[in-house]
């Protein structure tokens, strides 16, 4: 197959990129920057090129560019695989960097390199992108037998402790909408629920991040106090999802929340037929997918 031809589909791109078929669908409709290849059947099939083209626009996205002025980028330049692929390989390297002193316990040393990356990159690229590979890392770790349940839990809490401080630098505005983040209830700790946080938060909202294992009654109980009008809830494990989902419904009737989401590695182990139930509901794993999520609470 050449350069052109259309080698994969949707479900394999979104895999490839880590974004959301959703995201990828919204782009060609409202950006027309690939214009995907259909088959008999009418599905979608990208080329080489098509996913070049799509690499350097989440390279830019992560650089802290809209989508709208990434397209713009990309219109001007062209694509820059050896751009995207160098700002990817660097940010991979100091993250094993940072994962290779957790694990050892060395936090001075961890912290050391953490800022190199601040003062080679920007704070939204270190505490987003790096972060989420630091822990992507941690789960792939999980699986060696040298990594203990007491080593991801010291990672993972080191990690969580650094997007605390960093979100304490950004002013507070009493006058934005609230957001409450929690994960649900007997569910575990989510890097991916705090980073989002920090996101949320550079975006301009009022933002409390819970911790894991706060029971529901306690967060009603904050909820009654704060009102947000944003929740999102952190769903890690399969087993709860559901009961999740129920509960995130519930409390989105009973209230005056404009918007209620989900993240997590739950939604890893649903069928095709509950992802798309739920489509509306996963905020997505990515700040391509957050970007386009979030258009829609206004």
């Amino acid at each position: 197959m050449t350069f052109k031809e259309g080698n994969y589909n949707i479900k394999a791109v979104s895999k490839k990129l880590g974004i959301r078929p959703g995201t990828l669908r919204a782009w060609e409709r409202r950006y027309h920057v690939v214009a995907p290849f259909r088959n008999e059947s009418g599905h979608r099939l990208y080329s080489e090129e098509h996913v070049l083209k799509l690499q350097t626009l989440i390279e830019r996205v992560n650089e802290g560019f809209t989508i709208k002025q990434a397209v713009e980028s990309l219109e001007r330049n062209g694509t820059d695989l050896d751009h995207a692929s160098e700002g990817h390989y660097y940010i991979v390297k100091i993250a094993r960097e940072i994962a290779d002193a957790l694990i050892s316990f060395d936090e001075d040393r961890a912290q050391a390199v953490l800022n190199q990356a601040y003062s080679i990159y920007s704070v939204d690229r270190v505490t987003i992108d790096l972060f989420m590979q630091v822990e992507k890392l941690i789960v792939e770790m999980d699986k060696q037998p040298s990594m203990t349940p007491i080593h991801k839990q010291y990672m993972l809490q080191i990690l969580g402790a650094k997007v605390k401080n960093v979100m304490l630098s950004i002013p507070k505005n009493n006058q934005m909408p609230k957001a409450l983040l929690f994960s649900y209830e007997s569910d575990s700790y989510s890097m991916l629920l705090r980073v989002f946080s920090f996101y949320l938060k550079r975006k301009g909202m009022d933002v409390i991040c819970l911790d894991a294992g706060i029971p529901v009654e306690d967060v009603e109980l904050v909820m009654e106090q704060i009102q947000p009008e944003l929740i999102i809830v952190s769903s890690m494990k399969s087993v709860h999802f559901e009961q999740a989902v129920k509960y995130v419904r519930y409390i989105t009737e009973k209230s005056s929340i404009k918007k209620s989401g989900m993240i997590g590695e739950a939604f890893n182990g649903l069928t095709d037929e509950q992802k798309k139930e739920y489509a509306h509901l996963f905020v997505g794993k990515s700040r391509a997918d957050w970007e386009l999520w979030l258009e829609h609470m206004n």
